[in-house]
């Protein structure tokens, strides 16, 4: 497995000597060129001298022949080339078998301006000619060469003391790049991966935003560990919980039955006592599985896209709140009148868009509950209409027993009962407000509680802003 990850310390290596490397050969470059220069530079400087020295001679002579056999000038060319470009003498060769050298650059510019330089290379000796001329009192032009390494002899001559410098060079690098991969791997070492912020203060500055990220995922982690036990006890619970509340109906009804199929009730009124007792007892059943399934296919549409959702539990529409509250209302005022509780409904233009069904079930359960909890000669309201941020809200307000504030968190979670004894008697499940409470946020809805103990509790939805294109919110508006 470590072969496949790469070495800081090659890296670092490789980055010190390739720096190194990239360093010498510009040095080597740099320095033959200088070289090369200074050479060429010394050369025309001694040509010169040797030039007027020579241009001198001839000039106060009249045997140049005799004047050039006597120049000591051995490892120096000198060419004499007459006005016309003729040669007249030469050091090195016949003059014979020259050509014309009047277009020279060195010569014409000595035949022009009294003293010409010029420089030519060869390509495949490396070599430079350097050349100075100056013109005699005759109009004749004495020239002197003297040959020069090129550029290349000399980097040659250098590649042995760059071998050894190279060699002195990894050395080093590598010894650098040891020292700085340790310096660079400490700090690495030392984070507290448990506490990555506690060690953000001595990390280098391009490590703390990854610190604060690690920091943040094992945050995020520790969350969702805490998300996945609430979610794990909570189905304990509710599994618990579903199974009591079935068990206690279901047992009731099974005795009844039993009784009534071994003859043990011959009595017209009480077949028609125990008859209703299993009605009820069934429709507490019917009731608590509707709900179960009404949560299940929540949960469900909360995982899921949105075309999954609307399979679900329907599609999206406009809602008038007053039809829908008025609806409701219908359905309870002889739940209502049975428990003495007087029922109204105040109620203003409202629209907003979601699932008919679920908006029915919430205010239903709301309205149900102000009921279940309240005392006799109690009043419930449903109100519905428009707050000042233009959001579309219902309230259900009641004169009942109230909510202590320890408990206001808890009555939204399944089975959670705030008197049990009075909500069996009722009739509840047990998980109407847990319906509520997701049904709410189905629609991105917000619920507000505002309860006193013995005076009565205010329960208030509010959900989004319909948009101004919502179809039917115009003429809503204006009913």
């Amino acid at each position: 497995m470590s072969g496949k990850h790469r070495s800081l310390m090659r890296r670092v290596f490789m980055t010190v000597f390739g720096l190194t490397m990239g360093f010498v050969c510009v040095f080597a470059l740099a320095g033959t060129a200088f070289v090369h220069a200074r050479l060429v530079d010394l050369a025309h400087d001694e040509l010169a001298e040797q030039a007027d020295m020579a241009a001198s001679a001839l000039d106060a002579s009249s045997d140049d022949m005799a004047v050039l056999g006597n120049l000591d000038i051995a490892t120096t060319r000198l060419t004499l080339v007459g006005p016309d470009g003729a040669v007249l003498y030469d050091t090195f060769e016949d003059a014979g078998s020259m050509g014309n050298h009047a277009g020279r650059p060195e010569i014409r510019a000595a035949l022009e301006h009294g003293q010409g330089t010029s420089e030519r290379s060869s390509s495949t000796l490396g070599e430079v000619m350097v050349y100075e001329a100056k013109r005699l009192d005759d109009g004749s032009v004495v020239r002197l060469a003297q040959e020069q390494a090129g550029s290349l002899p000399i980097l040659v001559s250098l590649v042995g003391p760059m071998l050894l410098l190279l060699g002195v060079c990894a050395l080093l690098s590598l010894a650098i790049a040891r020292r700085e991969s340790r310096r660079i791997i400490a700090p690495l070492t030392e984070v507290d991966l448990d506490h990555p912020t506690r060690t953000a203060e001595g990390a280098y500055a391009e490590m703390v935003p990854m610190l604060e990220r690690i920091e943040s995922q094992r945050q995020e982690l520790k969350r969702q560990m805490r998300a996945i036990s609430d979610s794990d006890r909570m189905r304990r619970e509710f599994t618990a919980n579903i199974t009591h509340e079935l068990k206690t109906p279901l047992t009731t009804v099974s005795g009844y039955a039993e009784l009534i199929a071994n003859g043990l009730v011959t009595d017209e009124a009480d077949l028609r006592d125990f008859g209703s007792r299993i009605y009820r007892e069934a429709g507490r059943l019917t009731s608590l599985v509707n709900d179960i399934l009404t949560l299940s296919n929540l949960d469900e549409a909360e995982r899921s896209e949105s075309g999954d959702a609307s399979a679900l539990l329907g599609s999206r529409e406009p809602i008038d709140l007053r039809r829908a509250l008025e609806s409701v209302k219908q359905r309870l005022e002889q739940v209502a009148d049975r428990a003495d509780v007087a029922f109204a409904t105040a109620c203003e233009p409202a629209l907003v868009v979601g699932v008919p069904r679920l908006v029915d079930e919430l205010v239903y359960n709301l309205a149900s509950n102000a009921i279940r909890y309240n005392r006799p000669g109690g009043s419930v309201t449903l109100a519905c209409g428009v707050n000042d941020e233009g959001a579309p809200y219902i309230r259900v307000s009641d004169t009942g027993i109230g909510i202590a504030p320890e408990e206001v968190d808890k009555i939204f979670e399944r089975f959670y009962r705030v008197e049990k004894s009075r909500s069996k008697a009722g009739g509840g499940t047990g998980l109407g407000l847990a319906i509520v409470k997701h049904a709410a946020h189905f629609h991105d809805a917000t619920i507000d509680v505002k309860s006193e103990p013995g005076c009565g509790t205010d329960m208030t939805v509010t959900f989004p802003t319909p948009r101004p294109d919502t179809p039917g919110l115009s003429d809503i508006s204006r009913a």
